[in-house]
């Protein structure tokens, strides 16, 4: 039995009873980068999860660069005969002698403080990490490969909702763009694979994922704002609140994932939350009226000129999901329930 949180173990439950063909996974080993990160986590619970649901006998591979942080996220996990981890940074050849079926790639730094600081890290990851896979895919002669991206690859553009075909312009100039060059170059090298060698590469673009486990207070919005409502203070605003957001809880988001991955038969998939977006003022207000009795309010304070250089110069579209709703999948946590899910997991802990 998983000893997990019972708000992460709902979730699981929630995402087992979609209609995912998970005989897909019937004996395979996956191969997970990123372990440490809030979806790789939630994909190494679900694996788990289908092992002891319905015997399908995965062989879960994380990969992940800090040992620290391991043990201190999986613990008693660790010791399952059924999950494994190995550790390397993406941006070296990967050395795994056993066989690999499914590879879905995650590692990747994903706030504007690392962008920032770490530039070349993030291209490093990003495009040398996504070779070193890919080419390791290649040799083993995997069944699918999958890659997380993200909506900063559409750049900017007129849109207030960009469908997969859209694209806007990126400023290559700016250090800031070290992170959607990169996952352009990514998604490329996916596309390259596929038509090269014939291997069958997926990737998903996501924006603004939330729930248990995230990180909090690591300055993003949602982090930051979720960090001030767990630890009782005044949710603070780094501008006038007019920013808009598009939240999208992780049950939706593994869902949508596993659906890609053994449903779905394009290349690439949008998944987020187009049918509910709220700006930054309304998700201030929202957070203190879920959670009157902690006595918090909204305040603003101006931006730190570090601050400002992270944010995004311009404007970027909602991602719209209707092709994979078309498909079958779905949003079933409304911003209000996962608001409150998440900050019950952080409260119980």
């Amino acid at each position: 039995m998983l000893e997990l949180n019972k708000i992460i173990i709902e979730d699981l439950e929630n995402i087992y009873n979609r209609d995912i063909d998970w005989e897909k996974f019937r004996n395979a080993a996956v191969l997970i980068t990123g372990a440490n990160g809030l979806i790789a986590t939630y994909l190494i619970y679900m694996f788990l999860y289908l092992n002891e649901e319905k015997d399908l006998g995965v062989k879960v591979i994380g990969m992940a660069r800090n040992p620290e942080k391991v043990e201190k996220k999986f613990g008693n996990l660790l010791k399952r005969n059924d999950f494994e981890v190995i550790y390397q940074d993406v941006t070296e050849p990967l050395q795994i002698e056993s066989s690999v079926d499914y590879m879905i790639h995650t590692a990747s730094p994903t706030g504007p403080r690392q962008f920032m600081s770490m530039p070349v890290d993030t291209i490093r990851a990003n495009v040398t990490g996504t070779y070193n896979l890919l080419e390791a895919g290649r040799e083993k002669g995997i069944k699918g490969f999958l890659l997380l991206s993200t909506r900063e690859i559409y750049g900017s553009g007129p849109k207030d909702f960009v469908v997969e075909e859209d694209y806007g312009a990126v400023d290559p100039t700016l250090v800031r763009s070290c992170y959607p060059e990169s996952k352009r170059m990514s998604e490329t090298l996916c596309a390259s694979y596929s038509a090269q060698y014939g291997m069958n590469c997926k990737v998903v673009r996501i924006a603004h994922t939330y729930g248990p486990g995230m990180i909090l207070r690591d300055g993003r919005v949602v982090g930051d704002f979720l960090g001030n409502v767990v630890d009782g203070k005044d949710i603070t605003m780094n501008s006038d609140g007019s920013g808009t957001l598009a939240l999208t809880y992780i049950g939706d988001v593994i869902a949508g994932i596993m659906q890609v991955v053994c449903n779905f038969n394009d290349f690439v998939y949008n998944i987020s939350n187009s049918t509910e977006t709220t700006s930054v003022k309304e998700l201030a207000e929202t957070l203190c009226s879920l959670f009157q009795e902690k006595g918090i309010t909204p305040r603003f304070q101006p931006a730190t000129e570090q601050e400002r250089a992270g944010y995004l110069a311009n404007k970027l579209g909602f991602l719209d999901s209707r092709k994979a709703i078309a498909e079958g999948w779905e949003i079933k946590t409304p911003l209000a329930e996962g608001m409150k899910r998440t900050v019950l997991f952080f409260s119980d802990r």
